[in-house]
């Protein structure tokens, strides 16, 4: 048996992150008569293996599911971390919305090639936006959720001004973090938020701004993560979405980093509704 010191040295996840995965009956360990973790052998490739599943875009409470589901679940898994894939790729794309945009045109509207282009009109619609550069602006654009949580509590009821909104890469923002981040664990969805200056209040009306779209949801602050120990919470092709604020009492500025996952799993229940 090994204990949990020299298991994170030979998986590389670190002592903390080890405890959540136990935590969320990812990767639970047994317990000796004196209550020390201790790992089996065996548990070496899952540990690795959650490693993989988290580079390739697939989160921990779907990790979960893969770990006790059947070939016919995890099918169905998988397809839907496919395509949450690719609608990310099509929206961090310069050239996919706007040959969506052309396809429907021509199918729809009875305008040829010649015609679309020389019409400056018929280019993708933009609507206000809730700053960023122009791929987040998409992401707005087709996730009216996404917009709701934005403007009804950032812009409204946390008394903050909205600076920037950025869709990116994890290990993008990651690597640019110079501050050990605030961490939220988003409950029901193994998710989590991440971020600087994050004040209570702000936290308790951004939870009610998703609980009118998953009513279950809620935040917990997660204490004692290192930075280290956040980088093993997501994995590096992960994207998130990063809002940079101020807030207009104390002029503090601060950030909210959340992974797309939630965002794109409450669109997806609002389609079935």
């Amino acid at each position: 048996m090994i204990k949990i010191k020299e298991f994170s040295e030979i998986v590389g996840f670190s002592i903390r992150m080890l405890r959540y995965l136990e935590e969320v009956e990812v990767l639970v360990p047994k317990r000796e008569d004196n209550n020390y973790r201790v790992y089996s052998e065996d548990q070496i490739p899952v540990a690795k293996k959650i490693l993989r599943l988290q580079g390739l875009g697939i989160q921990l409470k779907e990790i979960e599911s893969l770990q006790k589901a059947d070939i016919p679940t995890q099918l169905e898994v998988l397809e839907k971390v496919l395509a949450r894939e690719i609608e990310i790729s099509e929206m961090k794309s310069d050239s996919i919305p706007e040959l969506k945009n052309i396809i429907d045109n021509l199918k729809h509207e009875g305008i040829g090639l010649d015609a679309y282009l020389s019409n400056e009109r018929q280019a993708p619609r933009r609507m206000r936006t809730l700053g960023g550069d122009e791929k987040f602006h998409r992401t707005a654009f087709s996730i009216p959720i996404l917009r709701s949580i934005y403007e009804d509590h950032l812009t409204e009821n946390a008394n903050i001004e909205l600076i920037a909104t950025d869709l990116m890469k994890f290990s993008e923002w990651f690597q640019n973090c110079d501050y050990i981040p605030d961490v939220f664990s988003v409950l029901k969805e193994s998710s989590f938020v991440f971020g600087k200056n994050i004040h209570d209040n702000f936290i308790k009306g951004y939870e009610l701004s998703w609980k009118k779209f998953l009513p279950e949801m809620g935040f917990r602050r997660m204490d004692d993560f290192t930075k280290e120990d956040v980088s093993q919470l997501m994995g590096p092709h992960d994207i998130v979405i990063r809002t940079t604020f101020k807030y207009l009492d104390s002029l503090e500025e601060g950030e909210i980093v959340i992974p797309y996952a939630p965002i794109y799993t409450m669109s997806q229940l609002s389609h079935k509704n």
